[in-house]
């Protein structure tokens, strides 16, 4: 027995040195990134999910709340966080554990007894365990200290669920907005585009005719070079153009899930009016910000959950009062019983507690003061971010209002210049400036639009209003794709939610006396603000 317990020791011994010599790992090798490289391109080629038909806004907007990695991130986030609320909650039960051992030697645990008056041996070497038994147990225990801890742990974790849904909205916020906005630099860039590469090649020939005309020394070669320049800054200008705008394409096709070279037809147009019905009341949009910015709710959520630390603090005061039960066997034959039960109480008071205690609930009580603080603060910022895009949305429809009126004189520009080529009154070149002229006038027109459409979409990210709810079923797209439909109406319309009259005053500030109330459910936030 002893030699095969010094076996299996010294073979143990070898595993770990064996194992220690390959803690350090080993760099992946090139060809090891390679096959990785390829099987993380055939998995994004595979998730593709190609267009039928023409794209619309609220298409690309569903689409890219599908498939858009962040939003599914989100949504994994609340799913963790639900099922670590499950688990907080598991946690409550009681403890039930089951054990099973063997234990065995090579010779009885044979003892002899002294007399302690007459130190006199009464008994002869003896023994009541055999040399190898079994024994079983099966424990249930029970502290109301720890139930107590885990409950207001668990109403932490319901308050976590919460704020993973409030994160979710900002999450899905953030994607409305860029995929709206790359949208309308797309499909202005749809209408651009072809009308830049016929000047580009034109603007090309002709810098090259004046190249081999200069090489020919034909004309005085300052009047060359001056007007080689001029082309070359009309094609560094077209180039720099044709770049922007196919980089809102590639940004547009990343979103919707499609690969970056995809063809996309657009459908719909810029609507000319540009403001909403709900005209521009600072104070009404400040109070809906003030309700409804996730940053906020978040920041409400975590000074519950840092009022339940005030409660625990408290609860690790009072003495611990615990039970225990449970079943045993052991198949000793010398015992006269081999199958018994137990059952016992235990009350546990730890005394340092006393001197801890205080100054943890003052720590737990800091931290509540400063979640307030940090809320009002945040406030604060809210509010200066509705204002400013308030301010923007009114300067960016005033500069669409003057771009319009550009456009339409750099348009009387073009077509008067195209007449004059036609009856051989200018030249080629010039004709090219203009129309780089009328073509630049037309971007900076699409360009405010686009700027007064994302300062509107600024407007409701600022306030918190959801285009999308966060609870939205994002499964089924042509579902999804009608759901975004109507709230870009209602939100093109400038509706805006009603919050309800408070029937109470504001919860006061946590006291140690407070009696704390059951864990909430986790909810999924609606459109309209419901009062908290």
């Amino acid at each position: 027995m002893r030699s095969a317990v010094v076996s299996v020791a010294a073979s143990f011994a070898a595993f770990l040195v064996a194992g220690c010599g390959n803690l350090t790992p080993d760099a992946m090798t090139l060809e090891e990134n390679v096959v990785r490289a390829q099987g993380d391109r055939k998995k994004i080629e595979q998730a593709y999910v190609p267009l039928n038909g023409p794209l619309s806004l609220s298409e690309a907007i569903a689409r890219s709340l599908k498939y858009n990695y962040d939003g599914q991130l989100a949504k994994t986030e609340i799913n963790m966080q639900e099922k670590q609320l499950n688990l907080a909650l598991a946690q409550m039960l009681p403890r039930l554990a089951a054990g099973a051992g063997y234990d065995g030697r090579t010779s009885y645990n044979a003892a002899q007894s002294i007399d302690v008056f007459t130190q006199q041996q009464s008994l002869t070497y003896s023994y009541s365990q055999q040399p190898s038994f079994g024994t079983a147990d099966l424990t249930l225990t029970w502290n109301a200290l720890d139930v107590g801890l885990s409950f207001f742990q668990a109403r932490q974790q319901g308050y976590r669920v919460l704020i993973a849904v409030e994160r979710r909205r900002k999450v899905i916020d953030n994607i409305v907005r860029s995929t709206a906005t790359a949208y309308w630099r797309a499909k202005t860039a749809s209408e651009l585009l072809p009308r830049i590469e016929p000047m580009l090649k034109t603007a090309r020939q002709i810098l090259e005719a004046s190249r081999a005309v200069s090489a020919q020394n034909l004309q005085a070669p300052l009047a060359l070079l001056d007007f080689q320049q001029n082309m070359v800054i009309v094609l560094s200008e077209l180039e720099r153009i044709r770049s922007e705008l196919s980089a809102a394409r590639i940004e547009l096709a990343t979103l919707i899930n499609i690969p970056a070279g995809g063809d996309i037809i657009y459908s719909g147009g810029l609507s000319e009016s540009m403001e909403p019905q709900f005209g521009l009341n600072n104070h009404q949009l400040e109070n809906i910000g003030l309700t409804l910015r996730p940053e906020l709710r978040i920041e409400a959520y975590q000074k519950k959950i840092d009022q339940q630390d005030i409660y625990k603090e408290i609860l690790k005061m009072l003495p611990g009062i615990g039970m225990i039960g449970g079943f045993n066997f052991n198949s000793n034959n010398l015992l006269y019983t081999n199958v018994w039960g137990e059952i016992g109480i235990r009350a546990t008071f730890n005394l340092m507690n006393m001197i801890q205690g205080p100054r943890a609930i003052a720590v737990a009580k800091q931290a509540v003061d400063l979640s307030e603080e940090r809320r009002i603060a945040l406030s604060v910022a809210v509010l200066s971010q509705i204002n400013l895009a308030i301010n923007e949305y009114a300067n960016s429809l005033d500069t669409f209002k003057t771009a319009k009126d550009v456009d339409k004189v750099g348009m009387q520009i073009g077509r008067v210049a195209d007449s004059v080529s036609e009856a051989g009154a200018q030249s080629e070149a010039d004709r090219i400036r203009r129309q780089l002229t009328v073509l630049t006038t037309r971007i900076a027109r699409d360009r405010s639009q686009v700027r007064v459409l994302t300062a509107l979409a600024s407007i409701y990210s600022a306030t918190g209003m959801d285009l999308v709810p966060a609870g939205a079923e994002l499964q089924d797209l042509p579902t999804l794709t009608a759901q975004v439909e109507q709230a870009i109406v209602r939100w093109q319309a400038g509706q805006l939610p009603e919050l309800p009259t408070p029937a109470a005053a504001p919860e006061p500030a946590p006291s140690t006396s407070e009696a704390p109330a059951a864990p909430m459910a986790p909810a999924q936030p609606m459109h309209t603000a419901k009062a908290d």
